[in-house]
């Protein structure tokens, strides 16, 4: 045996190559033979086993990473909206949409479905309120996540928007009863806007419906009153398509009919033509908040008192109450006249800048009796001085802005200021009209946080993220870059250059 165990190194291959080469050599002595082979068999069989496994191990690891990176490619979220969904799997959509709120969705039908009917039969205003408890409880905006596409997300979060900027510019026309003041071809295209309104719901609830694993009776009603209303839509087309379609036709109407400039509904008008302008950046949540408080301010005092009381107060937390607008009715009566052009000496800078106080450039904190700079004020203050005028403009009273300015220690970089007696109040807002400024509108900047206060001249708008306190805000240092590079630019019309800059971060978003 010792004799042949270096003969056996010599074999890689099988062992039957190796029991030929022992009965040439050793004739009949099988036992000799079968004992090699036995041996390399012992030898050979847990590496191959080991081998077997291995392998195993490493195309199942394979498998994964191809399976996980293409389902990564599927539901990577756009640039505009950033959506996670639970899980990677496919089946996700079907699992997801056992818990559907069937109930909240079957009310804000019904509740859509009432506006649109009632403008075509044009009968008492509907319920409102209901509409707008539907939309908190059902929260179509969370279905979103179940959908695995990208544009698909991209395109129901559209519907959604356009479908609370719709329904609040067609309150605030029933409730103040311009509706019916209206030409003919008006109201045939509030008939059409809330047609297709509600057609996008009843689009986005089939889908749903056709997923969920409920079967009951009020599926199966609900599915059929769907079917009944859908009964003349081309079944070659689409859920994605038909959404596509009808939310450029909604968007064409709805900027037709905000031209009428009713000074009755001007907050509601504003709120919705600013909304439609930034439909790619908008939040839902944020966007929704801005609308009701619209809708509120846009009605009569009576109107407000009522539904003040009413439980719209507790649910949309409403901030505006009668007594408050009193008072800047007041305050404003009470300021002294100024004298236009604001600002009588020349212009000498390449820019002018306005820049807003509050929620702009800092915040005042109640609990520290203090106001609380936003990161990068300084920086942005030092680093536009050497090229621009810099200008506060402020809702807020001189004796307040002067201190708060001086707290924070930055009086050296600012040539002017303005203040609440130099904006003009509109029955509900302080607005800040540049125009009466002083300086050549081709060539100055308004940096706000809140656009209804440059209305006037929004083309001349940088509008910023209202800043209470978050420590890790970074746009004052963005600001400060982009203000530094229109000024060295040289550009004859700043607006165009603001535009142009509106458009590169709506489609970069």
């Amino acid at each position: 045996m010792k004799k042949t165990l270096p003969v056996l190194a010599h074999f890689e291959k099988s062992s039957d190559e190796i029991a030929k080469y022992f009965a040439q050599k050793y004739g009949n002595n099988y036992h000799i033979i079968k004992q090699l082979q036995n041996q390399k068999k012992q030898l050979e069989t847990p590496m191959l086993d080991a081998k077997r496994t291995l392998r195993t191990i490493e195309q199942e690891c394979d498998s994964n990473k191809r399976s996980n990176s293409k389902q990564s490619e599927r539901i990577k979220p756009t640039s505009t909206f950033n959506f996670s969904r639970p899980g990677s799997q496919y089946d996700t959509f079907i699992q997801s949409t056992q818990n559907f709120d069937l109930n909240s969705g079957q009310l804000l039908f019904q509740n859509l479905k009432q506006i649109m009917e009632s403008i075509q039969i044009k009968e008492d205003p509907p319920n409102f309120q209901s509409y707008w408890e539907s939309v908190y409880m059902f929260k179509w905006e969370q279905y979103i996540y179940y959908f695995i596409k990208p544009l698909t997300q991209k395109i129901i979060q559209e519907s959604i928007l356009l479908s609370d900027i719709v329904i609040s510019f067609i309150q605030c026309q029933m409730k103040e009863n311009l509706l019916n003041n209206n030409s003919q071809e008006y109201q045939q295209e509030m008939i059409i806007i809330t047609k297709l309104l509600f057609e996008n719901f009843c689009h986005f609830l089939k889908k749903i419906l056709t997923q969920t694993k409920q079967q009951n009776t009020l599926v199966i009603q609900l599915q059929s009153k769907i079917d009944l209303i859908l009964c003349k839509n081309n079944h070659s087309i689409n859920f994605i398509q038909e959404l596509t379609k009808n939310n450029s036709f909604i968007k064409k109407i709805i900027e037709n009919l905000l031209k009428n400039d009713n000074p009755n509904i001007q907050p509601v008008i504003i709120t919705c033509r600013y909304q439609l302008s930034q439909i790619k950046l908008l939040d839902i949540q944020t966007s929704r908040q801005q609308l009701v408080n619209a809708i509120y301010l846009s009605t009569s005092i009576d109107q407000q008192i009522e539904q003040y009381q009413s439980p719209l107060k507790s649910l949309f937390k409403i901030p505006h109450q009668q007594q408050y607008m009193m008072h800047l009715r007041e305050s404003f009566n009470n300021l002294e006249s100024v004298q236009v052009p604001f600002i009588q000496t020349p212009f000498q800078h390449s820019l002018c800048v306005l820049l807003d106080l509050d929620e702009t450039m800092g915040h005042y904190n109640d609990k520290f009796n203090k106001f609380i700079p936003r990161p990068g004020l300084i920086e942005l203050l030092q680093g536009i001085k050497e090229h621009c005028e810099i200008i506060i403009f402020t809702a807020g009273l001189q004796s307040y802005a002067d201190h708060v300015i001086a707290e924070v220690q930055c009086d050296e970089y600012i040539d002017h200021k303005l203040y609440r007696h130099h904006t003009t109040f509109n029955g509900n807002n302080f607005i800040k009209d540049i125009s009466k400024v002083g300086r050549p509108l081709e060539r100055t900047i308004i940096v706000d946080n809140t656009p209804t206060n440059y209305e006037k001249q929004q083309e001349n708008g940088l509008l910023v993220s209202k800043w209470i306190d978050q420590e890790e805000d970074r746009e004052l240092f963005e600001l400060k870059d982009l203000i530094i590079r229109l000024a060295k630019t040289k550009t004859i019309d700043v607006r165009k250059a603001l535009k142009k800059y509106r458009d590169y971060i709506s489609r970069r978003k």
